[in-house]
């Protein structure tokens, strides 16, 4: 860092936290673009810093949360003079899971972990006639560079590797934006999507995602849009809403 005094070298930490880009393609910034820190102070009595951040702190799902805060909280305490880091959203001290302020943090309170992660999903098919769902329960490793939700699509769009299960997802279709917020999933695909699949039904094909998705802690209900564009129908299908899981489509019997 070329300041010399502790205000300068924190400037330019949240310089580079703002618009470095990833040297390594497969990487992504630490702090997404929609996040904004609005306010930085520095108390030199406890060596602590505050970062107030926007409303579009929340727009984060849990996994790029955590992942964002531990980047942030690691740089800055790099500095020496930093020996903690605390955030606000709108002014208010941020909340954890458990509804209590997260406090000052340090680089210690998160485990370093290069390797990634493993969690176990469970992402759903359609059975041989296509008219109901089966699921699939798959160990998948995420390492912050996908989101869980970018995990259980790509899962979808792979296929299913047991046998008795059926793709759902039409040949061709890709993912061009998936965000939650407030509980909701919302999923942008490619015009490919339209063309159903022969032998499998509107519903299990879009229930396929929804339940999936809805697998997800964060994430209750599923929005779609086609080319960012929404929709009325899929096939017969009302495709204009929200869409909660359907547990009736689920094949109990196996």
């Amino acid at each position: 860092m070329r300041a010399a005094d502790i205000e300068g070298q924190i400037a330019e930490m949240l310089e580079a936290i703002n618009s470095a880009e990833p040297e390594n393609f497969s990487y992504k910034k630490a702090k997404p673009d929609n996040v904004i820190i609005r306010e930085c102070g520095y108390d030199i009595e406890s060596r602590s810093i505050t970062l107030n951040f926007d409303s579009g702190y929340t727009s984060m799902n849990s996994v790029t949360e955590i992942l964002c805060r531990a980047a942030i909280v690691k740089m800055l305490c790099q500095i020496d003079g930093v020996d903690s880091v605390s955030f606000q959203v709108g002014g208010l001290p941020l909340m954890n899971s458990s509804g209590n302020p997260t406090g000052r943090m340090t680089a210690e309170d998160f485990i370093d972990n290069t390797g990634g992660q493993n969690a176990n999903v469970t992402v759903y098919f359609a059975n041989e006639d296509g008219t109901k769902l089966l699921g699939s329960d798959v160990t998948v490793a995420y390492d912050g560079t996908l989101s869980m939700e970018q995990i259980i699509l790509g899962q979808l769009l792979n296929g299913p590797i047991e046998e008795g299960l059926y793709q759902t997802i039409p040949e061709g279709t890709k993912v061009l934006g998936i965000t939650t917020k407030d509980g909701i999933c919302y999923v942008d695909l490619s015009e490919e999507f339209m063309k159903k699949r022969s032998g499998v039904s509107a519903e299990v094909t879009v229930y396929s995602v929804v339940n999936s998705l809805v697998e997800l802690s964060n994430v209750n209900k599923v929005q779609f849009t086609i080319e960012g564009e929404a929709r009325k129908t899929y096939d017969d299908l009302d495709f204009s809403g929200v869409f909660e899981r359907n547990l009736e489509l689920i094949d109990s019997e196996n």
